[in-house]
């Protein structure tokens, strides 16, 4: 006796992504709206399940956008904490990484960067000056 095929869903009888995933957009939105914490399992899940493909683009700029600005946020406090002839270790969110911890001062202001020269020279950094952003310095206290 040969065994029968199951029946399938005919792609109009399938729930869709963004059906499937509404309950848990609405989740978000209710959370939001009550101005709870907001919990991002659904929003998270909802992008699993592809529910969002339509507007991956358009969310990929906010995300994009949102760090840019978080980071130029973090960027103006730590400049807020500097000034010339301050002394400063460099950080450890440059590279070469022989250059983590090493002491040295800031000379000037160029722009958005800060001109700090090493105690010491090291490496290809013979000159001691480098060219850095605020939030790769950390002051000395």
């Amino acid at each position: 006796m040969a065994k029968r095929k199951a029946a399938r869903l005919h792609a109009a009888d399938r729930p869709r992504p963004n059906q499937m995933a509404q309950p848990l957009l609405d989740a978000v939105v209710r959370s939001s709206a009550a101005h709870a914490t907001l919990d991002v399992e659904p929003l998270l899940a909802a992008l699993r399940l592809g529910a969002l493909d339509d507007h991956l683009e358009q969310l990929a700029t906010i995300i994009n956008d949102r760090i840019a600005a978080l980071n130029a946020i973090d960027e103006l406090r730590a400049a807020s904490r500097l000034h010339v002839g301050d002394r400063v270790h460099l950080g450890h969110n440059l590279r070469p990484q022989y250059l983590h911890g090493k002491p040295a001062t800031i000379i000037a202001r160029d722009g958005e960067k800060w001109i700090v020269r090493l105690d010491e020279p090291v490496g290809r950094f013979t000159n001691a000056d480098l060219r850095l952003r605020a939030i790769q310095l950390e002051p000395v206290r």
